[in-house]
């Protein structure tokens, strides 16, 4: 996955920080982002069913063909996803799937391109406005329909918005009592950001938030931000 240096190094228009914390050694889920043509930047976040070696090894499988897909000259985000799509489907003896977020986003205009496939929703935090769950058609996981035309839903991040992405190890966490951690109390954790907040405020404050509900139970799953 890429290192937080990675993420570091990119362009001065973004700031963007991801963390993985798996529930085991090794884990499932994933998140990449990377350059592509015309000063856009393509990321992602996914989630691979299962867990240990094998959800492990078909998510580096699954990331790397996606990042081949992306690379392709003259390939655009549609076709890439479909082609991404296909090429893990003809890798996928296990019949595993990947839920996930796909987005490029025009690092010149803020125009953000995004597809859907099964995921949690991003969450779209604005100056002056309460944190807003961005409601996208989307599709199913990757890998369960090889021909699915996943719809390509766009948006505009003005100067100082955030999108934030998280695998169901975040909303799917339990406290001692057996309690879902849950869509509110994620919210609710945004919500209380002090503003403006970097990219690294978001992540520590969702990953913080998360661990004290556990209150040192063990993970249920992997949680990726």
């Amino acid at each position: 996955l890429p290192s937080r240096e990675a993420l570091s190094a990119l362009p001065p228009e973004i700031d963007l920080r991801a963390l993985l914390e798996p529930a085991r050694s090794i884990g499932g889920d994933l998140y990449d982002a990377f350059l592509v043509a015309d000063g856009k930047l393509f990321f992602m976040i996914g989630d691979v069913t299962g867990k240990g070696v094998p959800a492990s090894l078909f998510m580096a499988l699954s990331k790397a063909l996606t990042k081949s897909a992306l690379l392709r000259a003259d390939s655009v985000f549609e076709d890439a996803v479909m082609t991404a799509n296909l090429e893990i489907s003809r890798e996928n003896s296990a019949e595993m799937f990947v839920t996930g977020v796909l987005g490029l986003i025009d690092l010149k205009t803020g125009a953000v391109a995004l597809v859907n496939a099964g995921h949690d929703n991003p969450i779209l935090l604005h100056e002056g406005d309460p944190p807003t769950e961005l409601r996208l058609e989307g599709g199913p996981p990757l890998c369960v329909m090889e021909d699915f035309p996943y719809p390509v839903e766009e948006t505009v991040l003005r100067q100082g918005d955030m999108l934030v992405l998280t695998t169901d190890g975040v909303t799917e966490a339990r406290d001692p009592a057996n309690e879902l951690f849950g869509h509110r109390r994620l919210m609710e954790t945004l919500a209380e950001l002090s503003r403006p907040a970097t990219a690294d405020d978001a992540v520590s404050a969702v990953q913080q938030t998360v661990r004290r509900f556990e209150d040192g139970g063990a993970a249920a799953d992997d949680l990726t931000v």
